[in-house]
């Protein structure tokens, strides 16, 4: 917690136009302890700008919800337990919110959910650290997130994949429960690419295992044409992950020539820290929202399951991107603080 004198002491010198760094080593020098972190300058900064005060907001109380509304949020999540709190609400006509806190505080339930990592290396959390430090520059000095263009690949199985993100199980106990998986089902390969206000693609690939060359076609005869049209092949910041297809050396020589030090990903002078979905917004929130409306049917072929991706990746508007750049940004910070750490938010 900090003081009065100490919160203005931060917004003050944020507003005097101050960067992080130099907000927390002054901080630092006045009041000799811990600087704050990055998210508490950012939060205490909104908090002024919205309210005009530094001050903690007055908490309003928050009317008891009826014993009817909680019995009847009760039987719904025995006869469903596998019903998202959307679907509940939905179901039982009872406020979104409102339906997570009765199953939450009331009925003591939690919402048990496999979460997948890739572990990291004793490396790795340097490399997370300073890539997030050095992003986190350039969204202050360049304006990085009005350029930036994320993309990413992903596998849709006809069987349709298990999506853990989205898959809860509202119980008082850890269930133990699993979910079938058809080996060797008919599969595509799936490109996709985010700027703040725009979605590229779905792109399929025909082939079902991803090269340096099918990549580089993509990018010259799909991609390249499109950025164009919109007039910002000159100015996009284009980022990557590691993937072998991705570091073939056709490919880093493309974007070499197409986006003179305006790419991210490795072999790059600007990296992208391996073992890294959980900092870009394709991998903690794109393929996980698609891959949810695709399956909600069952699939029956093919040519289904293409249907189904691309009416999914229509329903990604504009606010919807707007968010996810802003959260994007919120997790490098996050990781900037936790030197390196996972960032997983539920």
């Amino acid at each position: 917690m900090f003081s009065k004198e100490e919160r203005i002491a931060i917004v003050s010198l944020k507003l005097r136009g101050l960067t992080y760094v130099q907000v927390q080593e002054r901080f630092q020098a006045r009041f000799q302890k811990a600087a704050p972190t990055r998210t508490n300058i950012r939060l205490l900064l909104n908090k002024f700008l919205r309210t005009g005060s530094i001050l903690d907001e007055r908490r309003s109380g928050r009317p008891t919800t009826p014993e009817a509304t909680v019995q009847q949020l009760r039987e719904a999540v025995e006869r469903s337990p596998r019903a998202s709190t959307r679907r509940l609400s939905r179901e039982s006509e009872v406020a979104h919110t409102t339906v997570w806190r009765v199953l939450r505080y009331r009925l003591k339930k939690r919402a048990y959910q496999v979460q997948v990592v890739q572990k990291l290396e004793a490396q790795d959390y340097a490399a997370r650290e300073a890539m997030c430090d050095d992003l986190l520059l350039q969204v202050e000095g360049e304006n990085l997130m009005d350029h930036m263009l994320f993309s990413d690949e992903a596998i849709f199985h006809t069987c349709g994949h298990v999506n853990r993100h989205n898959s809860r199980i509202w119980a008082d106990e850890q269930p133990h429960a699993t979910q079938e998986w058809e080996r060797n089902t008919p599969k595509i390969n799936v490109w996709l690419g985010l700027t703040k206000n725009k979605v590229y693609g779905p792109f399929m690939f025909m082939e079902n295992t991803i090269t340096g060359t099918t990549y580089l076609d993509m990018l010259q005869q799909f991609l390249q044409p499109q950025l164009e049209d919109d007039g910002i092949l000159g100015s996009v910041v284009f980022q990557q992950d590691g993937a072998p297809p991705h570091f073939a050396r056709i490919v880093r020589d493309y974007l070499h020539e197409v986006f003179p030090g305006r790419w991210i990903g490795r072999g790059s002078v600007r990296m992208w820290a391996p073992r890294s979905p959980d900092l870009t917004p394709l991998d903690f929130f794109a393929w996980g929202f698609i891959k949810a409306e695709v399956y909600r049917v069952k699939i029956q072929s093919i040519e289904h399951l293409r249907q189904r991706i691309f009416t999914a990746v229509a329903r990604i508007t504009p606010a919807m991107l707007e968010r996810v750049f802003r959260a994007t940004v919120e997790r490098w910070g996050l990781c900037l603080d936790m030197q390196g750490e996972h960032v997983e938010l539920y």
